[in-house]
């Protein structure tokens, strides 16, 4: 099992937290949401980059866009329009892909009832003193989210996985961020306790895409991620910045939506919610970033 940030600050609770993992899910088919995979890679690629080993991430592609044929740079996904940004490459581990990826799965895998013949590093692993974040990116109505256009997931659903999950001792503290269409009204429904959420978009709201790419013919990231992916890059194992930073970013961000907040329990709340008590390994280990100390500074000053 993984390393916890147990810092001692902020969301930590002394003692009670000493093991971090990662959930990070596209629930999208279809060449046309080739931003949803692009999405949860920014997601997947922040994490590792924090030291959360892949063991202690599961993540969910419903499509394999990288291999579409309709992809002229086959074998990518790329962030943005520069086409300078591969988020897809060797080094990825896909543990649900296409078909696989359904709300059965996804709530199997969160509340541990998987079959005995998935394999161990398909299991999220957790137990009462793991802090677990939660990423999910698709198509999404008032109420549900889309699986590959086949299946939906409510927020009666997604809220009865999280009470599961609570009584069954599978967390100490969940951190719940969404890229959707009307990404708020999933949270209504929730009481599990110790539960922040963040949702790229209010309960009435549609969520936008960036640019279209010229080359590729369709949206490679959604605004909301995009400028997480802005926020995110600049953080360290040591940052004090949290959830309630993430979301005065992004609402900074010129979005056409308007992120929204949500806290299961009133003494954890997006702001007392370090990112890096969920985002980030043990602040021990030595992180290796893609950007010089220089730059890192410049890019907190600017967040």
């Amino acid at each position: 099992s993984g390393n916890g940030s147990g810092n001692g600050q902020g969301a930590t609770v002394e003692g009670t937290h000493d093991n971090n993992f990662a959930v990070i899910v596209s629930t999208s088919m279809y060449w046309h949401n080739y931003r949803h995979a692009s999405n949860a890679l920014v997601f997947y690629h922040s994490v590792r980059r924090l030291g959360i080993p892949d063991e202690n991430i599961i993540l969910m592609l419903a499509d394999d866009h990288a291999c579409n044929e309709r992809n002229k740079e086959a074998g990518t996904i790329f962030l943005d329009n520069s086409h300078k940004h591969c988020n897809y490459d060797e080094n990825i581990s896909v543990d649900y892909r296409g078909t696989e990826v359904t709300a059965e799965t996804f709530i199997r895998v969160m509340t541990g009832r998987v079959k005995h013949s998935v394999s161990e590093s398909r299991r999220l692993r957790t137990n009462s003193k793991s802090n677990i974040f939660l990423y999910m990116t698709g198509h999404g109505g008032e109420d549900f989210l889309k699986f590959r256009d086949t299946d939906v997931i409510s927020g009666t659903e997604l809220a009865d996985t999280f009470l599961q999950m609570h009584h069954k001792g599978r967390y100490n503290r969940l951190m719940f961020v969404l890229d959707t269409c009307h990404a708020e009204s999933m949270f209504f429904r929730i009481t599990a306790p110790n539960i922040v959420a963040l949702g790229s978009s209010q309960a009435h709201e549609d969520s936008v895409g960036m640019s279209v790419s010229k080359k590729l013919g369709v949206v490679t990231v959604d605004e909301f991620t995009a400028a997480s992916h802005h926020f995110l890059r600049a953080l360290i194992p040591s940052s004090t910045k949290t959830l309630h930073d993430l979301f005065l970013f992004a609402r900074r961000s010129r979005m056409h939506s308007h992120p929204a907040l949500f806290s299961s329990s009133h003494n954890f709340t997006a702001a007392n919610a370090l990112l890096v008590d969920f985002l980030s390994s043990s602040p021990k280990e030595t992180i290796v970033s893609r950007f010089s100390d220089n730059e890192n500074s410049e890019m907190l000053q600017q967040v």
